[in-house]
């Protein structure tokens, strides 16, 4: 048997010195006065319901208006950043070499370091890529 034992009185874990020979009650509970009994306390929510009031009558029913966030979801800015970001992809699309252009110089205004969005060199049937132009040769 363990040194400590839990008191079935007043629940706390005591060692085995502070109770008798297969006593479950503590010596200081049995010499003790009895626990105040706890009073019991109401419950916060109830479970009843009140009658709800009817309905107030809707309006006519009519051609339905998209709401606001009907098409995307989020707020106006996300929507806002989705439909700029849509363009930008139907612009890299539409007009490639126009749109490495535009972004190279952005990116440079930015200060950002550029990106290599160019095309691979074309390699020719020897597996060499061609020599670059002005390239002595």
């Amino acid at each position: 048997m363990s040194g400590w034992q839990r008191c079935d009185t007043c629940r706390k874990v005591r060692t085995g010195t502070d109770f008798d020979a297969g006593a479950t009650t503590c010596r200081e509970c049995l010499a003790g006065p009895a626990p105040a009994v706890r009073k019991r306390v109401a419950p916060v929510v109830s479970s009843r319901t009140k009658p709800r009031a009817e309905a107030a009558p809707t309006a006519a029913a009519g051609p339905r208006r998209p709401l606001v966030g009907a098409v995307g979801s989020g707020d106006l800015e996300v929507r806002e950043r989705r439909a700029r970001r849509a363009a930008h992809e139907a612009l890299e699309l539409s007009h490639p070499e126009e749109f490495r252009l535009l972004l190279r110089d952005a990116r440079a205004a930015e200060g950002l370091r550029p990106m290599d969005t160019a095309p691979p060199p074309p390699v020719d049937a020897g597996g060499t890529p061609p020599a670059p132009p002005g390239a002595a040769g």
